[in-house]
């Protein structure tokens, strides 16, 4: 049963560690980043390529990728009674080496960086987020993300190897066990890294330009925020155009209403008075030959 429980984390960490979401990420931005920069699917990398956002999310997923195998690991050894510390660096160590050497990928991986610090976060967060800091404030200030990372997880691995000979017996199998997992860790990120050392001593290591990433990030943001209120701005405009044009159309067609209102007055005054005019004519014409029959009949009178 017990080596049914270590076979089954082994797998499951493994498994987890195969997830490249350098490669997820790179994909959905219509890149691929095996083919960009340095070609390593992992923080720096998309950092330099992606900029800062793409890169920060890279770094918080491959660290879960860490986290959630080692956090498991250990809560199952704890619940079945093993030691908890074989049981969290064991599966770390498994997922470490599924980023590193991922079977879906043709074993062509990252270098297991942000997947180790998921790792360290559940063995010690304290010290973690510490050597954290100290590391991104190096990359700020000297650009050498291989630094840092080199840094941090030489760091840990001296704090936890110290904490752990403090917590067990010396010379127990228990201590033993976890150093070696812990020191397999450590040998693995520093391996991955000979060549990037190799460029350090020859002064032609890549760098990754933090505040550049940041100041791109920046740009980027304002000339969104910028092209979004053009588009309010506009799209306000255009409702007032349409306010107006309706507002126009309203006061011609009330105009034109009017107008023709008073072009029925003036229409039915003009027939009035022509009507008044033809009877004013008439009534001249009937008096006049009233008068010219009166006459004629003092004519005839006379005579």
């Amino acid at each position: 049963m017990v080596v049914l429980e270590y076979v089954l984390l082994i797998i499951f960490s493994y498994l987890i560690g195969n997830i490249s979401w350098a490669r997820i990420i790179s994909k959905k931005n219509n890149g691929d980043i095996t083919k960009s920069g340095s070609g390593n699917p992992g923080t720096m990398n998309m950092l330099r390529t992606y900029g800062a956002g793409k890169g920060f999310l890279t770094l918080i997923l491959d660290l879960l990728k860490g986290l959630i195998p080692a956090l498991a690991g250990k809560l199952l050894f704890k619940y079945t009674g093993l030691n908890e510390d074989i049981g969290l660096y064991l599966a770390g160590l498994s997922a470490i080496v599924g980023h590193m050497y991922p079977a879906i990928y043709k074993f062509k991986g990252g270098k297991g960086v942000a997947t180790s610090l998921g790792v360290f976060m559940v063995a010690n967060p304290l010290w973690l987020i510490l050597a954290f800091i100290v590391g991104f404030f190096y990359v700020w200030f000297f650009d050498y993300g291989s630094v840092a990372s080199l840094f941090i997880v030489a760091t840990m691995s001296i704090i936890q190897g110290y904490q752990n000979s403090a917590k067990y017996a010396t010379g127990s199998a228990e201590l033993l066990s976890v150093n070696l997992l812990l020191f397999a860790i450590f040998a693995l990120i520093w391996f991955a890294h000979r060549t990037n050392i190799v460029r350090l001593l020859l002064g032609k290591e890549n760098k990754a330009n933090l505040q550049k990433s940041f100041k791109k990030k920046l740009q980027k943001q304002k000339k969104e925020e910028v092209k979004t209120e053009y588009q309010e701005q506009k799209s306000e405009l255009k409702q007032e155009f349409k306010a107006l044009k309706a507002e126009y159309r309203r006061d011609v067609k009330a105009k034109k209403k009017e107008l023709k209102k008073q072009y029925k007055q003036i229409e039915r005054s003009l027939k009035q008075s022509t009507a008044d005019i033809m009877a004013n004519e008439i009534e001249e014409n009937v008096t006049d030959n009233e008068t010219e029959n009166v006459a004629e009949a003092e004519n005839v009178t006379e005579k």
